[in-house]
């Protein structure tokens, strides 16, 4: 008992350094548990990753708190990895986050969160009202790209973003996870975000 105290403390010691070293300390309220969890969400990533991404979350929390509620609700994992995209299929939803979306700007990442969750909830509630399996027009695809390009661009406004990343967002058609012309799983393993 006594060597799992003091895992415990080792474990919150180095979040609270990573807050002050990564974010010049943690925004008020979002503190990583032991198990790199906030608010019940699991965050996957390095030092710089896990900042960006406390960063965008009280962002969220603070400007957009119905957009922070869905993130909550719709999505368990946020990871770095290679490519973005949201895997709301898996037992535990999980965003896959490329460092260019995460880096870009805190606000840009949080309408980034905020839109992938939606994507999240269009899959359960499909699933939730039809049952399985949940096509992909359900969720994915132009028409539901627009929906939650709309719900960002509606963050977006209330997080305080840049008017250039609004500008940006309002100006998508919902094709823009189409790389190669012909919306697949290539799409996904082409981008650069």
């Amino acid at each position: 008992m006594r060597f799992q105290t003091r895992r415990v403390l080792a474990a919150l010691s180095l979040a609270a350094l990573a807050c002050v070293f990564v974010l010049g300390g943690c925004p008020d309220g979002l503190m990583l548990d032991p198990g790199q969890h906030v608010d019940g969400i699991k965050i996957r990533g390095g030092d710089p990753f896990v900042g960006q991404t406390l960063e965008a979350l009280q962002i969220l929390r603070d400007n957009a708190p119905d957009a922070y509620s869905k993130v909550q609700t719709y999505i368990a994992v946020i990871e770095e990895s290679e490519h973005s995209g949201m895997a709301a299929y898996l037992v535990q939803p999980t965003f896959e986050v490329n460092d260019r979306t995460a880096f870009y700007s805190p606000t840009w990442y949080a309408g980034a969160i905020a839109h992938d969750a939606t994507h999240s909830q269009l899959y359960h509630e499909y699933a939730a009202d039809q049952g399985l399996p949940v096509p992909e027009d359900a969720w994915t695809g132009p028409a539901k790209e627009l929906v939650c390009l709309k719900y960002q661009l509606d963050v977006a406004g209330r997080i305080g973003a840049p008017q250039y990343e609004i500008d940006w967002i309002a100006s998508q058609d919902g094709t823009h996870p189409d790389v190669d012309g012909d919306i697949d799983w290539n799409d996904y393993n082409l981008q650069d975000w």
